[in-house]
Protein backbone atom coordinates (compact mmCIF):
# COMPACT_ATOMS: atom_id res chain seq x y z
CA UNK A 1 0.00 0.00 0.00
CA UNK A 2 1.33 3.43 -0.96
CA UNK A 3 2.62 5.46 1.97
CA UNK A 4 2.93 2.42 4.23
CA UNK A 5 6.37 1.54 5.56
CA UNK A 6 6.62 -2.06 6.66
CA UNK A 7 9.15 -3.71 8.93
CA UNK A 8 10.24 -7.34 9.06
CA UNK A 9 9.41 -8.95 12.37
CA UNK A 10 12.10 -11.62 12.13
CA UNK A 11 14.80 -9.00 11.62
CA UNK A 12 13.50 -6.95 14.57
CA UNK A 13 13.54 -10.06 16.74
CA UNK A 14 17.09 -10.93 15.69
CA UNK A 15 18.30 -7.50 16.79
CA UNK A 16 16.31 -7.78 20.02
CA UNK A 17 18.26 -10.97 20.70
CA UNK A 18 21.58 -9.31 19.90
CA UNK A 19 20.79 -6.50 22.35
CA UNK A 20 19.62 -9.00 24.96
CA UNK A 21 22.96 -10.78 24.74
CA UNK A 22 24.71 -7.45 25.12
CA UNK A 23 22.86 -7.02 28.44
CA UNK A 24 23.20 -10.63 29.57
CA UNK A 25 26.77 -11.03 28.25
CA UNK A 26 26.33 -14.81 27.94
CA UNK A 27 23.11 -16.82 27.98
CA UNK A 28 21.38 -19.94 26.74
CA UNK A 29 18.14 -20.14 24.79
CA UNK A 30 15.99 -20.37 27.93
CA UNK A 31 17.45 -17.20 29.46
CA UNK A 32 17.10 -15.28 26.19
CA UNK A 33 13.52 -16.49 25.79
CA UNK A 34 12.69 -15.33 29.31
CA UNK A 35 14.40 -11.97 28.78
CA UNK A 36 12.37 -11.25 25.65
CA UNK A 37 9.14 -13.14 26.45
CA UNK A 38 9.67 -15.52 23.52
CA UNK A 39 9.15 -19.24 23.24
CA UNK A 40 12.33 -21.22 23.79
CA UNK A 41 12.10 -22.69 20.28
CA UNK A 42 11.89 -19.23 18.70
CA UNK A 43 14.83 -17.99 20.73
CA UNK A 44 16.86 -21.07 19.86
CA UNK A 45 16.15 -20.78 16.13
CA UNK A 46 17.36 -17.16 16.05
CA UNK A 47 20.38 -17.93 18.22
CA UNK A 48 21.34 -20.86 16.02
CA UNK A 49 20.99 -18.75 12.87
CA UNK A 50 23.14 -15.94 14.27
CA UNK A 51 25.70 -18.51 15.40
CA UNK A 52 25.83 -20.12 11.97
CA UNK A 53 26.37 -16.68 10.41
CA UNK A 54 29.32 -16.10 12.74
CA UNK A 55 27.80 -13.37 14.87
CA UNK A 56 27.58 -15.46 18.05
CA UNK A 57 30.09 -17.65 19.83
CA UNK A 58 28.74 -20.72 21.63
CA UNK A 59 30.31 -22.44 24.66
CA UNK A 60 28.64 -25.08 26.81
CA UNK A 61 25.20 -24.22 25.46
CA UNK A 62 25.53 -20.48 26.09
CA UNK A 63 25.86 -17.79 23.46
CA UNK A 64 27.72 -14.49 23.45
CA UNK A 65 28.39 -11.87 20.81
CA UNK A 66 31.35 -12.70 18.59
CA UNK A 67 34.27 -10.71 17.25
CA UNK A 68 32.29 -10.01 14.09
CA UNK A 69 30.78 -7.06 15.93
CA UNK A 70 34.25 -5.65 16.56
CA UNK A 71 34.88 -5.61 12.82
CA UNK A 72 31.53 -3.95 12.12
CA UNK A 73 32.02 -1.46 14.94
CA UNK A 74 35.43 -0.42 13.64
CA UNK A 75 34.00 0.11 10.16
CA UNK A 76 31.15 2.21 11.55
CA UNK A 77 33.49 4.27 13.71
CA UNK A 78 35.84 5.00 10.81
CA UNK A 79 32.86 6.18 8.80
CA UNK A 80 32.38 9.27 10.97
CA UNK A 81 34.51 12.16 9.64
CA UNK A 82 34.62 13.70 13.10
CA UNK A 83 36.14 10.49 14.47
CA UNK A 84 38.88 10.42 11.85
CA UNK A 85 39.74 14.05 12.52
CA UNK A 86 39.14 14.06 16.25
CA UNK A 87 40.29 10.75 17.73
CA UNK A 88 43.89 11.74 18.45
CA UNK A 89 42.86 15.15 19.81
CA UNK A 90 40.30 13.60 22.17
CA UNK A 91 42.94 11.26 23.54
CA UNK A 92 45.33 14.19 23.95
CA UNK A 93 42.59 16.16 25.74
CA UNK A 94 42.08 13.33 28.21
CA UNK A 95 45.81 13.08 28.92
CA UNK A 96 46.26 16.85 29.22
CA UNK A 97 43.34 17.40 31.60
CA UNK A 98 43.41 14.12 33.50
CA UNK A 99 39.69 13.72 32.84
CA UNK A 100 37.41 11.59 30.69
CA UNK A 101 37.08 12.98 27.15
CA UNK A 102 34.24 12.20 24.74
CA UNK A 103 33.52 12.79 21.05
CA UNK A 104 29.81 12.89 20.20
CA UNK A 105 27.63 13.29 17.09
CA UNK A 106 23.89 13.77 16.65
CA UNK A 107 22.23 10.67 15.26
CA UNK A 108 18.50 9.95 15.15
CA UNK A 109 17.94 12.86 17.52
CA UNK A 110 20.27 11.66 20.26
CA UNK A 111 23.87 12.30 21.15
CA UNK A 112 25.92 9.28 20.07
CA UNK A 113 29.41 8.70 21.45
CA UNK A 114 31.83 7.81 18.63
CA UNK A 115 34.99 7.89 20.74
CA UNK A 116 35.92 8.16 24.40
CA UNK A 117 39.26 8.31 26.15
CA UNK A 118 40.25 8.03 29.78
CA UNK A 119 43.27 9.77 31.24
CA UNK A 120 46.05 7.41 32.20
CA UNK A 121 45.20 5.63 35.42
CA UNK A 122 41.46 6.43 35.33
CA UNK A 123 38.88 3.77 34.66
CA UNK A 124 35.67 5.71 35.25
CA UNK A 125 33.74 7.19 32.36
CA UNK A 126 30.42 8.80 31.62
CA UNK A 127 29.80 7.35 28.15
CA UNK A 128 30.91 4.35 26.17
CA UNK A 129 31.34 4.18 22.41
CA UNK A 130 28.04 3.72 20.63
CA UNK A 131 25.99 4.87 23.61
CA UNK A 132 23.13 7.26 22.88
CA UNK A 133 21.72 9.83 25.26
CA UNK A 134 19.03 12.50 25.23
CA UNK A 135 20.64 15.69 24.00
CA UNK A 136 18.92 18.17 26.31
CA UNK A 137 20.45 16.51 29.39
CA UNK A 138 24.10 16.35 28.31
CA UNK A 139 26.73 19.00 27.61
CA UNK A 140 27.74 17.33 24.34
CA UNK A 141 24.11 17.19 23.25
CA UNK A 142 23.36 20.79 24.15
CA UNK A 143 26.52 21.97 22.36
CA UNK A 144 25.10 20.36 19.21
CA UNK A 145 21.51 21.51 19.72
CA UNK A 146 22.73 25.09 20.01
CA UNK A 147 24.04 24.94 16.44
CA UNK A 148 21.42 22.80 14.71
CA UNK A 149 18.71 24.42 12.56
CA UNK A 150 15.67 25.44 14.61
CA UNK A 151 13.43 23.03 12.72
CA UNK A 152 15.76 20.14 13.55
CA UNK A 153 15.71 21.06 17.23
CA UNK A 154 11.89 21.10 17.04
CA UNK A 155 11.90 17.61 15.52
CA UNK A 156 14.23 16.25 18.19
CA UNK A 157 12.21 17.67 21.08
CA UNK A 158 8.94 16.50 19.53
CA UNK A 159 10.31 12.99 19.01
CA UNK A 160 12.21 12.45 22.24
CA UNK A 161 10.69 14.98 24.61
CA UNK A 162 12.53 16.55 27.55
CA UNK A 163 12.48 13.75 30.13
CA UNK A 164 13.98 14.26 33.57
CA UNK A 165 16.98 12.19 34.66
CA UNK A 166 17.95 14.07 37.84
CA UNK A 167 16.58 16.96 39.85
CA UNK A 168 18.76 19.25 37.71
CA UNK A 169 17.59 18.20 34.25
CA UNK A 170 16.11 20.88 32.00
CA UNK A 171 12.51 19.89 31.29
CA UNK A 172 11.01 23.08 29.83
CA UNK A 173 11.47 24.32 26.28
CA UNK A 174 11.87 27.93 27.44
CA UNK A 175 14.71 27.02 29.78
CA UNK A 176 16.35 24.92 27.06
CA UNK A 177 16.17 27.74 24.51
CA UNK A 178 17.67 30.16 27.03
CA UNK A 179 20.58 27.82 27.69
CA UNK A 180 21.17 27.17 23.98
CA UNK A 181 21.42 30.92 23.41
CA UNK A 182 24.00 31.16 26.19
CA UNK A 183 25.99 28.31 24.66
CA UNK A 184 26.10 30.13 21.32
CA UNK A 185 27.48 33.17 23.15
CA UNK A 186 30.08 31.44 25.36
CA UNK A 187 31.00 28.48 23.16
CA UNK A 188 30.71 26.10 26.13
CA UNK A 189 27.86 23.79 27.15
CA UNK A 190 27.55 22.50 30.70
CA UNK A 191 25.96 19.40 32.16
CA UNK A 192 25.70 20.23 35.86
CA UNK A 193 24.53 16.84 37.15
CA UNK A 194 21.67 16.94 34.64
CA UNK A 195 22.14 13.46 33.19
CA UNK A 196 23.71 11.65 36.15
CA UNK A 197 23.84 12.73 39.78
CA UNK A 198 27.40 13.61 40.74
CA UNK A 199 28.64 14.07 37.15
CA UNK A 200 29.70 17.36 35.58
CA UNK A 201 30.61 17.75 31.92
CA UNK A 202 31.90 20.63 29.79
CA UNK A 203 31.57 20.51 26.00
CA UNK A 204 32.26 22.60 22.90
CA UNK A 205 30.81 22.20 19.40
CA UNK A 206 32.93 21.26 16.40
CA UNK A 207 31.82 23.74 13.74
CA UNK A 208 32.93 23.74 10.11
CA UNK A 209 31.47 26.52 7.96
CA UNK A 210 28.59 26.82 10.40
CA UNK A 211 27.73 23.11 10.41
CA UNK A 212 27.98 21.18 13.67
CA UNK A 213 29.87 17.96 12.93
CA UNK A 214 30.04 16.90 16.54
CA UNK A 215 31.06 18.03 20.01
CA UNK A 216 33.96 17.29 22.32
CA UNK A 217 33.86 17.21 26.10
CA UNK A 218 35.56 16.43 29.38
CA UNK A 219 33.61 14.95 32.25
CA UNK A 220 34.16 13.76 35.77
CA UNK A 221 32.91 13.86 39.35
CA UNK A 222 31.20 17.19 40.05
CA UNK A 223 33.22 17.64 43.24
CA UNK A 224 36.44 17.71 41.17
CA UNK A 225 35.07 20.51 38.96
CA UNK A 226 33.89 22.63 41.90
CA UNK A 227 36.87 25.00 41.88
CA UNK A 228 36.09 27.94 39.52
CA UNK A 229 39.71 28.09 38.31
CA UNK A 230 39.67 24.37 37.45
CA UNK A 231 36.34 24.78 35.70
CA UNK A 232 37.71 27.66 33.61
CA UNK A 233 40.87 25.72 32.81
CA UNK A 234 38.87 22.72 31.57
CA UNK A 235 36.53 24.94 29.55
CA UNK A 236 39.49 26.48 27.74
CA UNK A 237 41.02 23.05 27.09
CA UNK A 238 37.77 21.85 25.55
CA UNK A 239 37.49 24.98 23.36
CA UNK A 240 41.04 24.49 22.09
CA UNK A 241 40.43 20.80 21.33
CA UNK A 242 37.31 21.68 19.32
CA UNK A 243 39.21 24.38 17.41
CA UNK A 244 42.05 22.01 16.52
CA UNK A 245 39.59 19.40 15.24
CA UNK A 246 37.87 22.10 13.17
CA UNK A 247 41.22 23.02 11.59
CA UNK A 248 41.84 19.38 10.71
CA UNK A 249 38.58 19.43 8.72
CA UNK A 250 39.57 22.62 6.90
CA UNK A 251 43.09 21.49 5.99
CA UNK A 252 42.44 17.83 5.21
Amino acid sequence: MAGTTKTIGAVERAFDIVEALERLESAGASAVAEELSLSKSTAYTHLHTLHEQGYLHKTDGEYRLSGQFLRLGTTVQQGYPVYRHGRAHVEELADRTGERANLVVEERGKGTCVHAANASGRTDGAMIRGERRHMHATATGKALLAHLPAERVDEIVETHGLPSFTDHTITSREELESELAEIRETGIAIDAEESIDGLRCLAAPILVEGTAYGSVSVSGPAREFADPERDAELSEAVRKAANVIELDFVFE
